[in-house]
């Protein structure tokens, strides 16, 4: 009897052990909660586009994944050009055109700006700056050295520019010598670039030719120069020749007016003697120049993207209870190694992305054990702004994020630990035991 005893006694103890466990299994979680799956999209340039969105989560982490493709069918490879700022530095620009404008001022500033739009345009444009007159040096007066080269071909626009106003400090000639200017830059293209142009911006009909030709408007100077420009657009270069403020009255060792002077070498605007031609007033230099010249050069626009460089910012929330981690490297292109905590961002950075081309980076966020509980229940963006800038010009932000919540389950009471449920569970239990006993027992009487 007493070993029965015993035994329902066990039977009491393993049963109420045993709804302890369950009731402690079944107790309160922490897990993720996506509340916005929004997709932050960005086009960028003619081709580019980026997306960022949730690709997966479970119960405590959230995985995400940026994409930046080029959409453009197929690859054209880019030109390359070279252009040559040929531009007059004879005395007669030092002539006033406005109380407070000068024709140099107004041509200098202009192929400033000329120079700054190409490089804008297409920072791959290589720029070279040459000044022509006549040499203060009356042995070399009528040659070559009546032209100089203040700069060579370059893609750095600052030095460009400041080559422009280095003319100012030259010493300006009396005489213009186009000639001179126009094989100056002719000998210095590299021989390898697709496209060559020269730009010549002058106010003044040659009389110096480099030939040993000089002080003269003379047929023979003329032609010299008329001959030079058909040379160079017969080599392929194209030419772009702008004469401005060009006066119509006669000179006298000729008999003829300027402008006519002025036709001999050049043509007309409807019929030239080579390439582009200009012929304008003092008020048209900047339109002509900065807009109309412009126009005429060839803006190569690959449709391939370069540097592009995607910075994705997080915020604090995020950083300071959530672990970071990449899935994997990106397919194209570097990654910072970790989260700049300077600045609670990453940098992705694609040196180029041909077209159809994609380049695709993932990485994990997941709820660290010893998180701050204020954020439960809080909708937190996982970043706080994307950033993309690339060699094109282009710098587009988006603040559009996805969303998670962080909740904790309510705990669930399986059994009830006290009460009155409990004792009538026990006392059901103690019940059917003893009626079993009972029932075995008096089995064990009548056999």
């Amino acid at each position: 009897m007493k070993k029965v005893i015993k035994v329902i006694i066990f039977l009491i103890l393993f049963i109420l052990i045993f709804t302890n466990f369950v009731y402690a299994k079944l107790s309160s979680t922490t897990h993720f909660e996506v509340v916005d799956k929004s997709v932050c999209e960005m086009d960028f340039g003619e081709n580019g586009k980026f997306t960022k969105q949730i690709i997966s989560y479970d119960e405590n982490s959230v995985t995400l994944q940026l994409n930046v493709m080029n959409t453009a069918e197929e690859k054209i490879e880019k030109t390359v050009s070279e252009i040559f700022l040929v531009i007059d530095n004879s005395l007669s620009l030092n002539e006033k055109v406005s109380d407070t404008e000068t024709r140099k001022d107004l041509i200098y500033n202009s192929a400033k700006q000329l120079a700054t739009k190409l490089n804008a345009s297409d920072p791959e444009f290589k720029i070279g700056v040459i000044c022509f007159s006549s040499n203060s040096d009356a042995k070399k007066e009528g040659t070559i050295e009546d032209a100089t080269l203040m700069q060579s071909l370059t893609t750095d626009n600052s030095d460009v520019l400041k080559a422009i106003e280095d003319i100012n400090d030259t010493n300006f000639g009396s005489r213009t010598n186009i000639e001179a200017g126009l094989e100056l830059a002719n000998q210095n293209f590299s021989g390898t670039a697709d496209k060559e142009y020269i730009i010549l911006i002058s106010d003044g009909v040659p009389n110096d030719d480099i030939h040993g030709n000089t002080l003269q408007f003379s047929d023979i100077v003329l032609g010299n120069t008329k001959n030079k420009l058909i040379e160079l657009n017969a080599k392929g270069i194209k030419l772009i020749s702008v004469l401005a403020g060009v006066s119509d009255t006669v000179e006298s060792t000729v008999n003829k007016t300027y402008v006519e002077l002025a036709e001999e070498v050049f043509g007309t605007e409807i019929k030239p003697t080579a390439g582009k031609y200009y012929f304008i007033s003092d008020s048209n230099i900047k339109t002509i120049v900065e807009n109309n010249v412009f126009n005429d050069i060839e803006i190569s626009k690959s449709t391939t993207l370069t540097n592009i460089v995607i910075k994705d910012y997080f915020p604090k929330k995020i950083i300071d209870n959530f672990d970071f981690a990449y899935v994997a490297s990106p397919n194209l292109g570097n990654v910072s190694a970790e989260i700049d905590k300077t600045t609670n961002s990453i940098t992705w950075t694609i040196p180029s992305l041909d077209a159809g081309e994609s380049a695709s980076l993932q990485y994990k966020l997941t709820l660290k054990d010893n998180f701050n509980k204020d954020i439960l229940g809080q909708i937190l963006p996982t970043n706080e702004k994307v950033n993309i800038t690339d060699d094109q010009g282009d710098n587009k932000t988006s603040t559009v994020s996805p969303k998670v919540k962080v909740t904790e389950d309510v705990p669930i009471e399986v059994i009830p630990q006290a009460g009155i449920s409990n004792t009538i569970f026990i006392v059901i239990t103690i019940i059917s035991i003893l009626g079993i006993y009972q029932f075995i027992r008096y089995k064990s009487l009548y056999k």
